[in-house]
């Protein structure tokens, strides 16, 4: 395939790495394989400090493209915090880098239902540009993955003690993790929650009680509507258990 890289760029494939265990690997074997490529770090605004210390001091080669917009502007223009079924902010941080390249990424169908349903190799037609996506690691399994950096003696981020997975604070894919993230880093906790007092003055979220009430649902992994019921339903409850008593 890297002939098809190098028809698209004189650099070879762009891999995109996040500081994670995946792309590390995917890294590696680019290194292994002594093909020509870049490396890209996609910073969002909302990255650990941990995976942003860590990837200056073991990966001073890779480049660093920074977001046009922070998270926090993006939700202000859409109006809207993303959710699992409409990221918007994966679209525009992530998902327009490499156009017209070859790129390299670590995505595993262990993964994911819809992830193990890709091919090793696609190519479309996004934003009128070729997007073009090899995913390497497409069949290793997270145990083989750990086991492959251990091998080659690669330092993995520290944070992989705390969570399994290593992304955007806040992000709603990683739902079980997302309420712990907000409490580790209150000042992106605090930016959200701005952010949410900054939507409700312009009509958005008025249904729930306050900022904090939005953040308890975005956290919570439940529909709108399922939370809102399960609210009300509670507060009929403790204020039929005050008349009794």
């Amino acid at each position: 395939m890297e002939k098809v890289a190098l028809q698209y760029s004189p650099f070879g494939y762009h891999v995109a790495f996040s500081g994670g265990k995946d792309s590390q690997t995917i890294l590696e074997l680019c290194k292994m394989a002594g093909v020509k490529f870049r490396a890209f770090f996609y910073k969002t605004s909302v990255d650990p400090p941990e995976l942003l210390k860590f990837i200056r001091t073991n990966y001073p080669e890779v480049i660093w493209l920074k977001p046009e917009r922070t998270m926090f502007q993006l939700i202000l223009d859409k109006k809207i915090l993303p959710l699992r079924n409409c990221r918007f902010c994966c679209e525009i941080l992530k998902e327009r880098r490499g156009l017209n390249e070859l790129t390299i990424i670590g995505v595993r169908k262990e993964e994911s239902y819809r992830r193990a349903k890709r091919q090793e190799f696609t190519m479309e037609c996004k934003y009128g540009a070729d997007k073009l996506l090899l995913s390497i690691i497409l069949e290793w399994t997270t145990r083989e993955v750990f086991e492959f950096l251990r091998k080659r003696g690669i330092e993995i981020c520290s944070l992989y003690s705390v969570f399994k997975r290593i992304g955007c604070i806040g992000c709603p894919m990683n739902n079980k993790a997302q309420r712990r993230e907000l409490m580790m880093y209150p000042l992106h906790r605090k930016a959200y929650i701005n952010t949410i007092i900054k939507l409700r003055k312009v009509g958005r979220y008025l249904d729930f009680s306050d900022a904090e009430d939005v953040l308890n649902w975005w956290c919570s992994g439940k529909s709108k509507k399922v939370y809102l019921a399960e609210k009300k339903q509670l507060r009929l409850w403790d204020n039929n258990s005050e008349l009794a008593a």
